[in-house]
């Protein structure tokens, strides 16, 4: 991956500098009830990011985006693997990679809640798939859904979605994505940036899956990998009547209709305004005619217009509205995330069937090594071995 190039102009003045909102946020920090350690850290490790980006002309928070930040993980990736092979002394252990890289988005996202940023970039699926493994402590932290918390999110999307077909019809659009959508998270062990779109990275492959893309016979999904390769992704029996349900209310008009379509107006409005203007001729006073006289969804399938998909951003957003409806019992900030994460699902399926049997869990995860997933999931090793070596000790006490 090249080195990023500058994303707008560096005279633009509609924000701070990376430097003059470096000392906001400390101030900001300052105010708080922290000793001055992490001020001290956090200007150090921000000062360092900064001059970083200063060597490719990014000065401003509006040339930030995903495609920076995932240039940045690559940097401390190579960084990573430095260390590893011990070629150079400016190598680092993969929990210092990711001690820099959180407080890199800590910066940010005070960053977004003060609208210098759109969005907190280090938190965007591109980005966080460019840096390096994390460590087996580091691992053992991370959410994942637990079968409780899976049973009680899928329990809820179920009711909603049947409450609001008995109701509504072929009109319960929205209610049905929502329910495939989770049903997707929660069976298959996909990464989200493989079913959501990117907003930055135009690959086919990052603009979200497409019906072409599920198999329901063969119950497989077609995603790009972390390898950057085409990969069959398990769609378990579970998930299949929700998925099928969804397939028959949205009634998709052709394979290439995504699955999960963006439900964001002003996107769709901007997606209709220029394949009519672009493929279809038509002029602005004809463009606007069009979509005043007709509802924006029959204006995409009268025209062929092909809607992006839902990103990744509005995933999780789905995922917040559902878990605070659902009324599920999960540790908010700072302690935990307040709901249940897009990549939680992954690392949930993936503990569940490695308690079962590891084989099947790799071929779910779709790791090349049956080593990585036992990497991922030591903490489990962990603890059945010292529930075995437990049992021997009262064995060999019960023989003396």
């Amino acid at each position: 991956m090249p080195d990023p190039q500058p994303q707008g102009s560096t005279t633009t003045t509609g924000t701070p500098t990376l430097y003059d909102g470096l000392t906001q946020f400390l101030e900001a920090k300052a105010k708080g009830d922290d000793s001055g350690n992490y001020r001290r850290n956090a200007k150090r490790v921000i000062t360092r990011w900064i001059d970083w980006l200063d060597q490719r002309d990014i000065e401003r928070f509006e040339q930030l985006d995903e495609t920076v930040l995932a240039h940045y993980a690559e940097h401390l990736r190579r960084r990573v693997a430095a260390n590893e092979a011990e070629t150079t002394d400016a190598g680092i252990a993969s929990s210092t990679a990711w001690t820099y890289y959180n407080t890199i988005s800590a910066f940010l996202g005070w960053a977004s809640k003060w609208d210098y940023l759109q969005e907190n970039y280090a938190r965007a699926g591109l980005a966080q798939e460019s840096m390096p493994d994390r460590s087996t402590s580091q691992q053992s932290q991370q959410q994942f859904w637990t079968p409780e918390q899976r049973t009680q999110i899928l329990d809820y999307v179920n009711e909603r979605a049947h409450d609001a077909i008995d109701e509504k019809g072929l009109d319960a659009d929205v209610e049905a994505r929502d329910r495939a959508l989770v049903a997707v998270l929660a069976f298959t062990g996909v990464r989200a940036s493989e079913v959501f779109r990117s907003e930055h990275d135009n690959r086919t492959g990052r603009q979200g899956i497409r019906w072409r893309d599920i198999n329901l016979e063969e119950q497989t999904i077609s995603v790009l990998g972390k390898n950057q390769q085409r990969q069959s992704a398990w769609l378990l029996e579970q998930a299949l009547p929700s998925v099928e349900r969804y397939r028959t209310i949205s009634d998709p008009p052709t394979d290439d209709w995504p699955v999960f379509p963006t439900k964001h107006a002003p996107s769709l409005y901007q997606c209709a305004r220029t394949h009519l203007r672009e493929v279809g001729g038509e002029g602005k006073e004809s463009i606007e005619a069009i979509l005043d006289e007709n509802p924006i969804e029959e204006v995409l399938r009268e025209y062929g217009i092909v809607p992006p998909a839902i990103t990744t951003n509005g995933a999780r957003s789905v995922m917040k509205q559902l878990c605070e409806a659902a009324d599920l019992d999960i540790l908010t900030p700072p302690e935990g995330p307040g709901y249940l994460q897009l990549h939680g699902a992954r690392r949930g399926i993936g503990d569940t069937f490695y308690r079962m049997d590891r084989g099947t869990a790799q071929d779910l995860m779709r790791h090349q090594s049956l080593e990585t997933t036992k990497d991922h999931y030591s903490h489990i090793d962990a603890t059945e071995g010292a529930k075995r070596a437990s049992e021997m000790l009262d064995e060999s006490k019960a023989d003396q």
